[in-house]
């Protein structure tokens, strides 16, 4: 069996020469502008600088005007249009580009991406996740982007951990640019403080998630207008799993300790069938909202206070940018406690923004994402809004609501700024907040390590109806088993039948085939 540190160290390497072939190449494009500039005096860096600078204005005089259509997983707001006449004033300064803000949440954006796809509507920037760019990388949905990074994405190569540009490749190149963020993803819940504080609840104890239990009970037994654990469509076992699994294709997982990576179907490893057993038991305790099976947004039950706690991807911070949001003081829990957390190419690909193969302008698409990982104005004004009416500045880097404006009220919240694309670490950060939030960011992230299959993406070429078929039966049969609301033991004979008859043990081959392949090239 390989060594996990030996694993993370090939990983780092591997990672680490795709970023340096991406700064050679950027290199080699800086090398060609400077040549044109070769009179200057030799050694000086001021001439140096004015030579970029003069090459740079050269070229954004020489852009035409055009409009981004840009797809991002945000929730509607009111003042949307405000924001994108606002926005698209700084590009047109940066890039001579205006900007179509194309805002879809969780309960209808993939819908609306799938459709968008396939129509073939000319779009420029989209966000998109692991699990469904494993699916339309393969269908050329979107276009590769190493030349393009190369070209017109340096601040991106300067600023990005080059494992995460790792993990969004496909065949050796490259397909999207992931969000700089949290690397890893810790399951665990936010809790309503004041409801905490009120019955002297103490969460040094939690190790698993059933220790959060004994809170639940007192919850539904005391508080009869609060659901103790809210769920959408039984994300709190999603959550908490993901600490423990590795997803590789739809419905099929690797442990993230394991260095050999053995795939099986997700809901057979033992610690997936626990927690599954767990949902059933507290859904039928009531300690779960009795639509926990259909919920697909529980903002409005967060903002009214209406729910004593609920899972979340948590990260240094996340509790307190939370509050901000929602307009109380919430507090943030692991929901499994003392263990070693990895970081997989699901985690890395949690958020990314790709150019659609429909782009009229990909270089203009990347000119734009490279803002967001280095132009402050630009990055703050999408994850925010606007500095007067939506926020105002406290110091250079924190801010507050403005004058009049709180989290009921304002026309611009509610956004997830993690899947806003660039570096969240040029986000402005809330006065609420801890002003080392970003310096804690990186000591979490140094924290992780990386599982045996960064880099690795799942080829279905060979089984595409099979997989289709497994894809179909996971998306509409998992949901029950997540949220509680059937028995293990009864329900789940019954799909793993079906999966059986769609091809689901061709497709457990194939992947443990790539997957043993792959991890044999790492040694």
């Amino acid at each position: 069996m390989t060594n996990g540190r030996g694993c993370i160290m090939k990983t780092f390497k591997k990672a680490s020469a795709l970023f340096l072939a991406a700064l050679m190449l950027a290199a080699q494009s800086a090398c060609q502008s400077a040549s044109k500039t070769e009179n200057a005096p030799a050694g000086t860096a001021a001439a140096a600088t004015q030579g970029d600078q003069a090459a740079q204005a050269t070229q954004e005089a020489s852009l035409k005007p055009y409009q981004l259509n840009c797809y991002f997983l945000a929730p509607q707001v009111k003042d949307l249009p405000m924001v994108q006449e606002k926005l698209s004033e700084l590009l047109t300064d940066r890039i001579n580009a205006t900007i179509k803000l194309n805002y879809f949440w969780f309960d209808s954006y993939t819908d609306k991406q799938k459709l968008v796809i396939a129509s073939g509507e000319a779009v420029d920037t989209m966000f998109v996740q692991g699990f469904d760019f494993n699916n339309y990388v393969p269908q050329k949905a979107f276009l590769p982007l190493d030349s393009l990074i190369a070209e017109y994405g340096k601040n991106i190569t300067a600023n990005i951990n080059p494992l995460y540009l790792l993990s969004a490749t496909y065949k050796g190149e490259i397909f999207a640019i992931p969000t700089q963020k949290d690397m890893f993803g810790v399951g665990g819940v936010l809790v309503n403080k004041a409801l905490a504080d009120k019955y002297g609840f103490d969460f040094s104890g939690v190790k698993v998630p059933a220790d959060f239990e004994p809170m639940l009970k007192t919850i539904k037994e005391n508080e009869p207008g609060i659901i103790p654990l809210l769920s959408t469509q039984g994300d709190h076992t999603v959550y908490f799993t993901n600490n423990l699994l590795a997803m590789v294709s739809w419905g099929i997982s690797h442990l993230k300790t394991d260095p050999e990576a053995k795939v099986k179907l997700s809901y057979e490893f033992p610690e997936s069938i626990e927690l599954t057993r767990l949902a059933e038991d507290w859904y039928k305790k009531g300690y779960v909202n009795n639509d926990v099976a259909t919920l697909q947004d529980g903002m409005p039950q967060k903002k009214a206070q209406k729910a004593f706690m609920w899972a979340e991807q948590l990260k240094p911070g996340k509790a307190e940018e939370m509050s901000a949001q929602l307009g109380y003081e919430l507090i943030q829990v692991y929901a499994h406690n003392d263990m070693q957390y990895y970081t997989s190419s699901m985690d890395l690909t949690a958020s990314m923004l790709a150019i659609n193969r429909t782009s009229k302008d990909p270089e203009r698409a990347m000119m734009f994402i490279d803002l967001l990982f280095h132009d402050k104005e630009v990055k703050n004004l999408l994850d925010w809004g606007i500095e007067g009416v939506h926020y105002k500045k406290v110091n250079e880097n924190q801010i507050d609501y403005a004058d009049g404006v709180t989290a009921e009220t304002s026309g611009y919240t509610g956004l997830g700024q993690w899947a806003m694309g660039g570096s969240q670490l040029i986000d402005y950060l809330w006065v609420n907040e801890a002003p080392d939030k970003w310096e804690k960011m990186q000591e979490f992230n140094d924290s992780c390590i990386p599982t045996s299959l960064i880099g690795f993406a799942y080829s279905q070429d060979n089984v595409k109806s099979e997989a289709a078929a497994v894809s179909a039966i996971v998306s509409t049969q998992m949901a029950p088993l997540a949220s509680g609301i059937v028995n293990y033991d009864e329900y789940w004979p019954t799909v793993r039948k079906q999966l059986e008859d769609a091809g689901v043990n061709k497709v457990l081959e194939d992947a443990q085939r790539q997957v043993d392949e792959f991890i044999a090239s790492q040694k």
